[in-house]
Order: C-alpha cells, then structure tokens, then sequence
C-alpha cells in the first residue's frame, strides 16, 4: 500500500492529511509514518462522525419497526429510562424496553430463566401466526406481533430428599407440597414432574400400556430370555416403583384444601420446613385460569424445569429420550403465547394485569424448587 502512495504522489497526487481522531487512530498512524520513506506522510485512517448509524435500517421498515413502539408506548409498557441512550433499530428498543419491564416485574430468580419474545407478524391468523414471522424486507407497516414466552434453560433440580423429609416430619406434607407445584405450576410455567414422567414413560416405551408387559410380548413373543434383556435396557414400571415413592408418582387430579395444608403446618419446629410451607401456601392461594396456552403441534416441551428424585434417576433419561424425539418433528417449547393487534393497546394492558398473579406464580414456584433443591 505504501509503494502505492509514493507512485501517486510521484504522478502529482496532493498531499496526504496529518493523522488525526481518537489516540488509537493516531498511534497506529504514528507506526505506519515511521516506515515511510522521509519526507512522505502517512495515510489517515477514516473517523466517522458519532451521527452516522452503524447500521442503516430501510425507511419502510423502520416506519413499520415505529408502529411498534407506539403500541407499547399507549400501552405503557415503556418507561423513559428503559430506552438506552443510543437507542438502534426500533424493534430492539422494544424488545429492550419488554426484557427491563419483565426483570421489574419477576425481581430476581435462582432457578428458572423465563424470556418472552416481541416479533412482528403480518397477520393475525392463529393458525398460521407462529409459524410464519413478518417478512421484513418489503414491509411498511405491521397488523399485529406475536409475544410468547418460555424457558431459557431447562435444568434438573433434586428435590427427592427434600420431599423426603417433609414426609417424614409431618405425614402428608410431601406429597402436599409436590402437589400444588404440580397444579399450579400448569397454567404458570409447567413442571417435568415424577407423574409426567411416569406418563411420557407409558407412550414412549410402553405403548401406552401402564408397564412394559405388552410391548415386551408384541416384541419378544414368548421367548422370556429376550425379555429378559429388553427389560435389563429399557425403563420399566419397576424402575418407578424403586425410585420413587408411591405418592410422588400418583395423579393429582384431587385438589387439597388449603386448610388441610394449615393443619399439617401447625406447629412445625424447624424454620425451613415453615419457610417451605409458607410458600407453598401462598402458590396454593393463587386463582389462575388457564390462558394464554400456545397451539401446540406435536410434542410439548414447554417445561421449565425438571423435578428429579436423585442425581441419577430415571426422569433425565426419560426427559432427553422425549426431547430427541420430538427435536425430530415438530414440536412446541413455548410456556405461552399471544397475538396482539397494534391498533388496540388496551390488549397489551389487559396482558400486563393477568401476567402479575403469574408472575407472582413464577417467584413462588422458583423459590419453592430452590429450597427443596438445597
């Protein structure tokens, strides 16, 4: 490059600018003017001014990316102080703007990672909504967005011993406690519990059946040492049964009073087991209706965490054989979901107000998991 300059000055190029702009630009200039040839000066690098964008956004879309921001705007889910000091393209302010509203609303969590996504769609068929995000390169306004939301990292949580000792200091208390994070945990932010398991289990292996027994005889005829080995490979009903107690894996189709609950509470000694129990209370006062449920299409991995019994028990390999079946077709990881109109902001406020008791769900619920945990 630099051959190249001495043959353009030497051809009647004009001189070349002093190296200015920041103390990195002018240090490297610097270096490169101490290998020119005496009397040649150096090429300044370009400074752009602080006004011109990094990135250019079409004057269609970004009128289109503005109609958003509007709609959060009238539904107050903006404030001043979420949009940063060099705001980008508008779909980022706002997607800024729902994150810092989210964080407000959750406060901090130590086991469960929601996030919810705002995304622009160009109509509003329920049908096809989900599928089919906006085509950004020729639009210029915008219908409707989609905001759903689901966990960012499901983890294994060892809750076993915990429920354990609940059991043991009050009898009733375990399966209390397991029972409504399984009920409430539904409509809020669902569960991989021992009973899921146990019904993954039966489609998955055993045909539907509840044990391995048919599926072994449709496979291995009559021929018991083939059994016997399929058996030894697989999850069998016996694993269950061995890893889990009975009232772990048994339906909670019946609804516990929570006066029942209060009268297991009373007078329990230890402080933990009353900080457990007043949590679980509070989860189990909650009244939350079923709203919001994506359209699912084949398997549903929506979970936001799973609930083990040890570190090495059946559930994680029941829970991973799930997710590679279904990562192989189509399946659904969202919690939630909702198809919102821009031109009708009360929605988006109707939104926020049923989100607080479900909020206030995912605290309990991430709070309960954390104390079994440790």
């Amino acid at each position: 490059m630099f051959t190249a300059m001495e043959q353009f000055r030497a051809t009647g190029g004009s001189d070349w600018p002093a190296a200015t702009g920041d103390p990195v630009t002018a240090a490297v200039a610097g270096t490169a003017a101490a290998t020119l040839t005496p009397g040649v000066r150096a090429l300044a690098l370009p400074c752009l001014s602080g006004a011109i964008p990094l990135a250019v956004v079409p004057q269609r879309l970004a009128a289109a990316n503005a109609s958003i921001a509007r709609f959060l705007i009238q539904a107050g889910a903006i404030r001043e102080g979420d949009v940063p000091d060099r705001p980008g393209d508008a779909m980022e302010v706002c997607q800024a703007a729902l994150d810092a509203w989210i964080k407000r609303e959750l406060g901090p969590l130590h086991c469960l990672s929601p996030v919810f996504n705002l995304r622009p769609v160009e109509h509003s068929d329920l049908d096809t909504v989900a599928r089919e995000p906006a085509r950004t390169e020729a639009v210029s306004h915008y219908r409707t967005v989609m905001l759903d939301w689901c966990e960012n990292r499901e983890q294994q949580w060892i809750v076993g011993e915990a429920l354990e000792a609940l059991e043991h200091e009050r009898p009733g208390l375990g399966p209390a406690v397991l029972n409504v994070l399984r009920q409430q945990s539904r409509f809020v932010y669902p569960l991989f519990t021992p009973d899921v398991a146990l019904d993954v289990a039966s489609y998955l292996y055993w045909c539907g059946e509840e044990d391995e027994d048919e599926m072994l005889a449709m496979e291995c005829d009559d021929d018991e040492d083939e059994k016997a080995v399929m058996r030894a490979e697989m999850v069998t009903r016996q694993s269950f049964d061995d890893t889990f107690p009975r009232w772990a894996l048994e339906d909670p189709c019946q609804w516990l009073p929570v006066a029942a609950i209060e009268w297991m509470a009373d007078g329990l000694p230890d402080q933990g087991v009353r900080d457990i129990v007043a949590d679980v209370l509070a989860l189990a006062r909650l009244r939350i209706r079923e709203a919001f449920s994506p359209e699912v299409e084949g398997e549903y991995l929506g979970w936001g965490a799973v609930l083990s019994w040890r570190e090495d028990d059946i559930s994680g390999r029941i829970y991973d054989d799930l997710t590679r079946m279904a990562y192989e077709s189509d399946y659904c990881d969202r919690i939630g979901e909702l198809v919102l109109a821009l031109d009708e902001p009360q929605a988006m406020r109707r939104w926020r107000r049923a989100m607080r008791p479900r909020f206030e769900g995912i605290r309990l619920i991430d709070r309960l998991i954390h104390r079994l945990a440790a």
